[in-house]
């Protein structure tokens, strides 16, 4: 006799409606290949005026979480309603009460996750959370397993699919940010107000979570350098298609020893790397570690069907669990020798862009700044000669350190000729 898992939904939105939509459709494959009948009991949802594709009987709908979280039969909640509040309340009661969670919420779980971990190991239960990042990639049971005798050494990841494709737009169709921007709206993949995305927090949520498990480090995205892609311009991608570069929104996260630093920016990349040939609203995460060397893994990071993707492979997994009978433990433990470097003692090369008044000496000024502040120049780009107009400068440098760097910066851009702030562009690989 097959062995039965209730489960309750709270949050019918996409993912919500998609995720019981499946379980439903496709009850009797996962009860062949898993043995067991994943059984939806309850489902919660605010405002059942909204219609899905498919709607839960009357007796299955209820408007109250509690009664969900209460229901001694329930063995899975997933919590699908996003943000913080109620979300982690609903999270810990349901741990505490013994019961296994699935969550997508990459905002509570980029804050909470070591602090869940804990609470489902010490409650003797399992928190699943694949869908939280990349979408239906599966990120964090390659970490979790695959990987497990590995030490990761270096996580650089497209975790964002409306930045990735508004710079494929720029790039392949030659359109300004602001028209890139309303392709994607229009397509639905990005919201109508977009920053989360397009500021580079989302991306940051992702890394937080991505590196618990591959660095085994307790870290905030306030704590470490964030910019999104704004002000990346035409102009920047056709330097940098010229020097050889695509621009890719990364999120970095690299290990040297017992030293940590974790950022998140637009990069040039070298057309030749791993990640410069993913495009369009995909995700990839390129990994390197002690064992395994380097791996690139690769899809839809967005969308309702990715997430009810990874949202499903947590619940069979945890129910085959469930299903021995006896507890396994997934104790997760914080290095504490972990160190965390700062941003501006970050080294890296640059792509600067100047805009400066074409006259003698310019250049001179320049380089000057940069090499008072340790930075020296690898290479040089002005086409345009126009001694009454700005131009375009474009410098590459050698490895230098942000805050010298910014210094620099801040110093040239008050200098009588610079006519716009200068484009800071870091170069990874």
């Amino acid at each position: 006799m097959r062995k039965k898992i209730s489960i309750g939904i709270i949050g019918y939105g996409t993912v919500g409606s998609n995720t019981a939509a499946v379980l439903q459709k496709k009850n009797r494959f996962f009860a062949d290949r898993t043995g067991i009948d994943f059984h939806i009991k309850k489902i919660c949802d605010v405002n059942w005026d909204n219609k899905r594709d498919w709607m839960p009987p009357v007796s299955m709908r209820t408007n109250d979480y509690n009664d969900i979280i209460n229901d001694p039969e329930i063995n899975i909640v997933v919590e699908l309603i996003g943000k913080f509040h109620p979300a982690y309340e609903i999270i810990k009661k349901s741990l505490r009460q013994g019961k296994a969670v699935v969550t997508a919420n990459k905002f509570l779980l980029s804050k909470k996750l070591t602090e869940l971990l804990t609470l489902a190991d010490t409650s003797g239960s399992y928190l699943g959370f694949e869908a939280s990042v990349a979408g239906a990639i599966p990120v964090i049971k390659m970490l979790r397993e695959s990987f497990i005798g590995n030490r990761i050494n270096s996580v650089i990841g497209i975790l964002n699919g409306t930045t990735n494709y508004i710079l494929s737009s720029m790039t392949e169709k030659h359109q300004t940010f602001s028209d890139a921007l309303k392709s994607a709206q229009s397509l639905g993949y990005a919201e109508s107000e977009p920053s989360l995305d397009i500021s580079g927090k989302d991306s940051a949520q992702k890394l937080v979570i991505i590196s618990t498990y591959a660095f085994q480090c307790g870290i905030l995205d306030r704590d470490f350098l964030i910019e999104g892609i704004e002000r990346i311009e035409p102009q920047d991608i056709d330097f940098a298609r010229e020097l050889g570069y695509k621009i890719k929104l990364l999120a970095i996260g690299k290990r040297l020893d017992d030293t940590v630093f974790l950022k998140v920016h637009p990069a040039l990349i070298p057309v030749n790397h791993m990640l410069s040939d993913v495009e369009s609203v995909y995700n990839a995460v390129y990994f390197e570690g002690d064992l395994f060397g380097k791996t690139l893994i690769y899809g839809e990071g967005a969308g309702g069907k990715a997430a009810t993707s990874a949202v499903i492979a947590d619940i069979m997994e945890i129910g085959r669990k469930l299903y021995l009978g006896s507890y396994l433990s997934e104790q997760f433990i914080i290095n504490p020798h972990v160190k965390f470097q700062s941003s501006d003692e970050l080294k890296t090369r640059y792509y600067l862009r100047f805009t400066a008044i074409d006259r003698h000496g310019v250049l001179a000024s320049i380089a000057n700044i940069l090499g008072k502040n340790k930075i020296s120049i690898a290479s040089v780009i002005q086409k345009e000669e126009n001694p009454e107009h700005a131009v375009p400068i474009v410098m590459l440098t050698h490895a230098a350190i942000e805050k010298n760097l910014q210094k620099a910066v801040s110093t040239i851009d008050k200098l009588s000729c610079i006519r716009h702030p200068t484009q800071i562009i870091r170069i990874e690989g």
